[in-house]
């Protein structure tokens, strides 16, 4: 399983648990890290994140797996919902890497259309 699949069904699983575990982030952040053995990825930031990209990418599909992880943390920063999937689509549509989409973003590409 590659890591954005994992990630966003940990997204789902805390999405899903929310109401029924108090700081459930910070419950899962330890328990992935012991399960896992890298607490880097499973930080309560990038759970948080995990969380986020579940909700603005509800339904999973293989695409996703085109973008690094450090892409969707990026695009996720966007609190404007069509300005973020403005710049999914267009980072999709050119195959960029997290530099390129990074530059997207600080042109400002989606305020010149």
């Amino acid at each position: 399983m590659k890591n954005i699949s994992l990630f966003w069904n940990i997204g789902r699983i805390l999405y899903q648990n929310q109401d029924h575990y108090e700081n459930i982030i910070q419950k899962y952040s330890s328990y992935y890290s012991y399960y896992f053995g890298n607490s880097s990825s499973f930080t309560r930031e990038n759970l948080h994140y995990m969380k986020q990209f579940y909700i603005n990418f509800p339904i999973y599909h293989s695409i996703y797996e085109s973008f690094t992880w450090n892409q969707y943390k990026l695009l996720l920063q966007i609190k404007n919902k069509k300005e973020r999937y403005f710049y999914f689509y267009c980072s999709l549509l050119f195959h960029s890497n997290y530099e390129d989409t990074y530059n997207f973003i600080q042109n400002d590409y989606y305020s010149r259309i």
